[in-house]
């Protein structure tokens, strides 16, 4: 196709921001404002030359939003903080944690350099528990290396290091069943090969039998990112599923059900091995000297086929090499083929003077396998540095807040570029041109805040906790606007231009539609209508609480996503850090990550045992009227509401020394003390008075009554510092509460065959348990625990089944003693390798099923597909 000879035609912006479109909007909209009072819109006329400077000015703007991305996200060193900028790399954020029986062999076979192959058998008898995992595991066995540890030991390690891989990296509703070590079966190679000259001889020897090695040793295939990538692999393709830091990992390798070789592969396999002509034969021979030219092994038989090197030099005539007429061993007579092997298996063919030639030729050869199992184990042991392999955008520093009056690009005449109004005008002419400049100066300063916004472009696109604004300003001095003092007042600051954007920044919104963003960018949405509805703790502050919430999701997302099904360690003590993945999800999304920065104990009631007493109302109230001057005559209209002051005014009691009332809690004020609106004031003398509670309760079986209760005696001016930091303690006593416990039911399986339980035969399988405070002031709520059901329902793993069980603080109390002895006794046996004895465990386990089958709900579960 030959080229045009004409050069393509402008096309105008589609949006209009090129200077045509914005003069003929701009030209539009003076005809509509003033068209019955000025008619002259044409080249000549001054307001016509203003308002072309400002399209100018506009289409700079726009100029410089359209440079990459990188460039806006940058610093002044040219550096981009991606963990800033919620921007994760592909290793961190296109892998996740293993799912499937393919994941989990392709997550040991990286991890651990000592399996040779590995294959999963998932429990699918109908008279099982499905969700067990039987793992087959082939140790990998040196080509020459006789000098290895006692099988036994080495099975032993290879247990232990399987059995840790895959508690870190279990899932909810599975757990391990058993772990069998394969025996290897040796078989070595026998035939003729003819090679040319372009290798060694032994050279070409040892990599024949390094490469069979690997096709009959390992079903498992490995290769290096860089190789994958030349071959037209992405990204996205090499991190599918389970990250694999050694190289990427083909799971059609693990598809195969069985070990299926025969000597087509292998002779294909040799033949595009550098070096080698032509395969006259080639054949497998066990270690009784049988010939086989086909192996099949199911993955459920005990042994496994291994390729040997042999240890005795008499042997390497076996695998016959050919260079042109000289052959590697010499024969004595001339047979056929099939005598050729028999005789080359025959130790008593060789020629005498061949006995040196064959031990050297040996030696050789060892020393070139040693080379190749060195490279090969460097390699399965080596991490790759995808930090090297991925290259990040690389931006250009640019000054995109840099401002140049429009001024500077008026006619001189005006007076108001750098040359300014000549000193022999009169002050007449020097007004009307100080006069046209503060005309300009709005238009002027709505362009520089643009600039400096497109300049903090990397803060509003940020996670930072602490940015407190979505629009910037920059004050125009005289560098960018020449005497512009003049036009200003005297004490006019910086400070006061950022006011006056402040003004009208929507900030909160503007920064929660921000975080949208990021977060969508990764598939995510944050349920922010229904935690508004359901949010009784920040009533008036519900926005800012949104935005800690999805800046707490947008840190840990890499994590969160991934690891969605990820369950807890039965490896690790019962800990904080040690929680499934939903369980910190979740407490992100219910609003509670108020309590993950202090929070160290996975018991949910922790804080209300160690630094509180949690008591019963009455007994609460019975301590209240324990106090000095208690007013047992309290009547409503003695009361009066309690004002309740500004952020502002708050901060000035910053300084206030808090301290709990009475170190007691109860579920009333747990439930009720969180709110403002409930408290009032009752004057006690002319300087004290009393704080009251509104609580409600349902003692007369109907109508809800109200009652108040004097909870502590306070001056007049402590008392709206002291309710704040009062109703703030309990809010964050609430959300250290609002978590979750998840029992699964696989793990309360017998672990003896000689315990029997009356449970129904269901109970294990795909089920889970959700053990949820209710005596807080959200929880409490029914609305609310629809909610939190339906949001714990949707982001469970499909296949498994909830039960929801909603308890006061007694009854929790009561499940979390007996499931840390049972989460205690299982890490005790899970670190025995599952074996020993679980009679301990057993009974742990019998108390939680009896807790459970005793606190059932009596409503029926809500589905929610």
């Amino acid at each position: 196709m030959s080229n045009p000879h004409s050069i393509p035609r402008l096309q105008a912006d589609p949006d209009q921001l090129d200077f045509d479109g914005l003069r003929r909007r701009g030209i539009a909209l003076l005809q509509e404002l003033s068209g019955k009072q000025w008619t002259d819109y044409n080249y000549h006329d001054p307001g016509v030359t203003l308002l072309e400077l400002l399209c100018y000015g506009i289409t700079d703007l726009v100029y410089r939003t359209d440079f990459d991305v990188a460039d806006f996200l940058c610093d002044e060193q040219g550096n981009i903080n991606f963990q800033a900028q919620a921007l994760y790399p592909p290793q961190s954020i296109f892998p996740n944690q293993a799912v499937t029986d393919l994941d989990y062999c392709k997550l040991i076979y990286d991890h651990l350099p000592d399996v040779e192959d590995v294959w999963i058998s998932s429990n699918k008898n109908p008279h099982s528990f499905a969700g067990l995992l039987t793992v087959f595991v082939k140790p990998h066995q040196s080509l020459i290396n006789r000098n290895q540890k006692a099988s036994s030991e080495l099975y032993e390690d290879l247990r232990a290091q399987v059995i840790e891989l895959l508690s870190v990296q279990r899932n909810l509703g599975r757990d391990l069943a058993a772990i069998h070590i394969v025996q290897p079966q040796m078989f070595r190679l026998a035939g003729e090969i003819e090679i040319d000259d372009r290798r060694a001889c032994a050279e070409v020897y040892a990599d024949i039998y390094f490469r069979c090695a690997k096709l009959v040793s390992s079903g498992s295939q490995i290769m290096r990112f860089e190789e994958a990538l030349r071959k037209g692999l992405d990204w996205e393709q090499l991190f599918t599923g389970p990250l694999t830091e050694r190289g990427f990992i083909d799971e059609a390798s693990f598809l195969d059900g069985s070990y299926d070789i025969d000597v087509v592969k292998l002779i294909t396999l040799v033949r595009h091995i550098p070096g080698v002509k032509n395969v006259r034969s080639l054949v497998l021979v066990d270690d009784k000297g049988q010939i086989h030219e086909h192996l099949q092994f199911n993955h459920s038989d005990p042994n496994c086929p291994t390729l040997q090197f042999p240890s005795d030099a008499q042997q390497i005539h076996a695998l016959n090499l050919i260079q042109g007429n000289t052959a590697l061993v010499s024969i004595n007579s001339n047979p056929n083929d099939e005598d050729k092997l028999a005789a080359r298996l025959n130790n008593n063919y060789l020629k005498h003077d061949s006995q040196r030639e064959i031990r050297a030729f040996h030696e050789q050869v060892s020393l070139h396998l040693k080379k190749y199992e060195f490279e090969y184990e460097a390699f399965r042991r080596n991490r790759s540095d995808f930090h090297k392999l991925i290259e990040l955008p690389k931006p250009s520093v640019r000054d995109f807040s840099e401002y140049r009056s429009i001024g500077e690009d008026t006619p001189a005449i005006y007076g108001i570029n750098h040359f300014g109004v000549p000193k022999s005008e009169p002050a007449e002419v020097h007004a009307r041109a100080r006069q046209l400049k503060a005309y300009l100066y709005p238009f002027e300063q709505l362009m520089a805040n643009y600039l400096a916004s497109l300049q903090q472009v990397r803060q509003i696109y940020s996670i930072n906790p602490q940015l407190d604004r979505s629009y910037f300003s920059q004050f125009l001095d005289e560098q960018q606007i020449p005497a512009i003092r003049s036009v200003y007042q005297q004490n006019a600051t910086p400070q006061e231009v950022a006011q006056i954007l402040r003004e009208q920044d929507a900030f909160e919104d503007r920064r929660n539609r921000v975080l949208d963003t990021l977060l969508a960018m990764y598939g995510e949405q944050f349920p922010s209508e229904e935690f508004k509805r359901n949010d009784c703790y920040h009533r008036n502050r519900v926005e800012h609480q949104l935005i800690r919430c999805k800046i707490q999701l947008l840190e840990h997302l890499c994590e969160l996503s991934s690891q969605r099904g990820n369950a807890s360690n039965l490896q690790q003590a019962w800990g904080n850090n040690n929680q499934s993945s939903l369980q910190k999800r979740l407490r992100i999304l219910m609003g509670s990550v108020a309590a993950t920065a202090e929070h160290h104990s996975p018991s949910l009631i922790h804080g209300l045992q160690e630094e509180y007493q949690f008591i019963s109302d009455s007994r609460y109230k019975a301590l209240l009227e324990k106090q000095i001057s208690f007013p047992f005559d309290l009547r409503t209209k003695q009361l009066n509401p309690i004002p309740k002051k500004s952020s502002t005014d708050q901060g000035q009691g910053a300084d206030y020394e808090f301290k709990f009332p009475h170190s007691a809690i109860c579920e009333s004020l747990l439930k009720y003390g969180v709110d403002w609106q409930n408290y009032q004031s009752l004057s006690s003398g002319e300087h004290h008075v009393w704080l009251c509670l509104r609580v409600s309760n349902h003692q007369n079986m109907g109508t809800p009554v109200e009652q108040y209760w004097p909870i502590c005696l306070l001056p007049k001016g402590e008392l709206e510092v002291f309710l704040s930091n009062l109703t703030e303690a309990l809010i964050q006593i609430s959300l250290d509460i609002e978590g979750f416990h998840l029992v699964e039911h696989i793990l309360l399986r017998p672990h003896r065959d000689t315990h029997q339980r009356e449970v129904e035969s269901t109970f294990y399988s795909h089920r889970i348990s959700i053990i949820l405070p209710g005596f807080t002031a959200r929880f409490a709520e029914n609305k609310a625990r629809i909610w939190i059901e339906n949001l714990i329902a949707q982001h469970l793993p499909a296949h498994l089944m909830p039960e929801f069980f909603w308890l006061d603080f007694a009854f929790l109390a009561q499940f979390e003693k007996r499931y840390q002895e049972w989460s205690k006794a299982m890490q005790e046996y899970t670190l025995n390798a599952y074996q020993g004895d679980a009679t301990l465990i057993d009974q742990c386990a019998d108390q939680i099923i009896a807790f459970l089958n005793k606190n059932r709900p009596t409503q029926p579960n809500r589905y929610w597909i």
